[in-house]
């Protein structure tokens, strides 16, 4: 029995070696992706009791919106299949980003505090699932922590041009190449990014919040199962807001939302407001 398990591993490591690896790889000269953009988070956004613990389920609410965005300074890189084969040029990228908002996010958040340190955990919908994360601080007169998130999506895109692919095998490599013209196709893709919060509480009910964050679309750069020659830009987005808990259990708020990058000129601004129940 243990000669046979041998004879089978030398075998399948001699045919790994033989079949050597497979990789594709896609030039893409225009395209337009869809991107979802997050909902702001600020922590719990109140100042909670020392050694306690609170959920919220929580409903944000604005605008639909569709922006698409002209990104600049995009090139795919030069690459080949190797000895004497296909060869994709070094080119400009000209691609755009699709940013939407879904109107309604729904979410629930847990928040736990010991005397002044502070973790939170939290999921939702917007309107596709998603999860994420906090740590940090919270006092009577301020609250600052750093978060993480991230989203699987449906996401549409259009795109052309073309893709080289080598395909190892035991009779050597096999490369080929061929056009990408692909119109309204879709596909299933993490997203995701991490960034932090500050709340100054005036009063102990009353939260001025500030909420950068760092977003980067399509996680994996790869399209139809072939790698892309460059890489998504990030997104920053910019939250400045304020809320009110109301009898320690309703918590109302409103602020705007700024989105900016170093891949587009200018930048937007989004108007968000909220309401959660707190228990």
């Amino acid at each position: 029995m243990r000669f046979t398990l041998a004879i089978y591993a030398i075998a399948t490591c001699i045919a790994i070696n033989l079949c050597g690896c497979s990789w594709s790889k896609a030039s893409i000269t225009e395209g337009t992706f869809d991107v979802y953009a997050p909902a702001p988070y600020t922590g719990a956004a109140f100042s909670m009791d020392e050694k306690s613990s609170v959920k919220r389920a929580s409903v944000q609410v604005r605008k639909y919106d569709k922006e698409t965005w002209q990104l600049h300074g995009l090139t795919n890189e030069e690459a080949n299949t190797g000895g004497g084969g296909y060869k994709l040029e070094k080119s400009d990228a000209n691609i755009a980003y699709r940013l939407l908002r879904f109107p309604v996010t729904g979410a629930f958040d847990y928040f736990s505090k010991n005397r002044i340190s502070m973790w939170g955990l939290g999921f939702g919908l917007d309107p596709f699932p998603f999860i994420r994360a906090s740590a940090g601080i919270n006092s009577r007169f301020i609250e600052a922590g750093i978060a993480a998130y991230l989203n699987l999506s449906m996401n549409n895109f259009s795109a052309k041009g073309k893709w080289i692919s080598v395909e190892g095998t035991l009779a050597g490599d096999m490369d080929d190449y061929g056009d990408l013209d692909c119109n309204k196709c879709h596909e299933t893709k993490f997203h995701g990014g991490f960034g932090g919060f500050l709340n100054l509480f005036p009063i102990k009910e009353l939260a001025l919040s500030y909420a950068p964050f760092l977003y980067k679309p399509w996680w994996d750069d790869e399209i139809q199962n072939r790698d892309i020659s460059f890489e998504f830009p990030y997104i920053i987005s910019q939250y400045f807001g304020a809320s009110y808990l109301i009898a320690k259990h309703v918590q109302i708020s409103a602020g705007t939302t700024i989105y900016l990058g170093k891949a587009f000129t200018g930048h937007y601004w989004f108007y968000d407001t909220g309401i959660g129940f707190v228990f």
